[in-house]
């Protein structure tokens, strides 16, 4: 008998801290007007918990993530909040957290590089995804951790899954340097791969067309190198876009931020 007494108390104890831990806030919502979070309209302010799905119709959402995360939701937008990421499914934030704070959206990971960082990140109706620094730089990565780009005030980027990719998992374009004995290639992006496989030293210096695959060494990732030419030699041809492990990248022209920024209401185009 105080054997089964004793498994009651554990389950109860279980269940307990399970209620315990899926309710307990991750931050606060709050507009100047109605939003939608977990399906429920909301008026005014609003607790938010890990999973909390918050959609805005006409009314900006402004949001505050424990740790010091700020982030605007945009109206017409929706996203999934946890207390270390956001999940942006559509419409457009403004981003300001720290690095250990990520935002997801159709298969890119966004993170702040240095505190104070500020971006907004657009998802449009083909998944497209653009993001752009109003301060401080952003590294972009994919799924797996392999880097994109940073992306740096003045320099919009556009992301956008590729439907099908071959085996090299990188083709794209950018500078060859020699430093500290190690070969690299600096993208547009301001993306920098360590070289490998095959030797660059006939191109240091220059801009190059390369092909080859990524992998995630430690804090850096190395490109194997299968092809590697002079740009606007024959070979890979230069379109001003690179692929990158399915991702296709390329510079966003007239990105579009319909957000209010550094205190100020309306909108600003965001031009490369």
């Amino acid at each position: 008998m105080a054997f089964k007494k004793l498994q009651v108390a554990v389950i109860l104890f279980c269940m307990l801290s399970y209620a315990e831990a899926g309710t307990v806030s991750i931050g606060t919502a709050s507009a100047n007007g109605d939003i939608r979070v977990d399906s429920s309209v909301v008026k005014g302010n609003a607790t938010l918990f890990d999973g909390s799905v918050v959609e805005t119709v006409k009314a900006n959402a402004n949001l505050r993530i424990n740790q010091g995360t700020e982030i605007t939701m945009a109206a017409g937008s929706r996203a999934t909040l946890y207390s270390d990421h956001i999940v942006l499914q559509q419409g457009e934030t403004e981003l300001v957290a720290p690095q250990s704070f990520q935002l997801h959206a159709a298969g890119i990971r966004v993170r702040s590089n240095e505190p104070g960082s500020r971006a907004v990140v657009a998802v449009k109706p083909d998944k497209t995804v653009e993001v752009a620094s109003l301060n401080g730089s952003f590294g972009i990565t994919n799924e797996h951790g392999i880097i994109l780009a940073n992306v740096v005030p003045g320099n919009p980027l556009s992301f956008a899954m590729q439907a099908a990719t071959n085996n090299e998992n990188f083709v794209g374009s950018g500078h060859v340097s020699f430093e500290n004995n190690t070969y690299y290639l600096t993208t547009g992006a301001h993306a920098k791969y360590v070289l490998a496989c095959k030797s660059p030293v006939y191109f240091v210096g220059y801009k190059v067309d390369v092909a080859g695959k990524l992998e995630v060494t430690g804090k850096e990732t190395t490109l194997c190198l299968s092809k590697v030419t002079l740009s606007n030699s024959p070979g890979i041809s230069t379109t001003g876009k690179w692929v990158i492990a399915g991702i296709v990248v390329a510079a966003a022209a007239g990105t579009f931020i319909g957000l209010s920024v550094a205190g100020q209401s309306g909108s600003i185009t965001i031009s490369r």
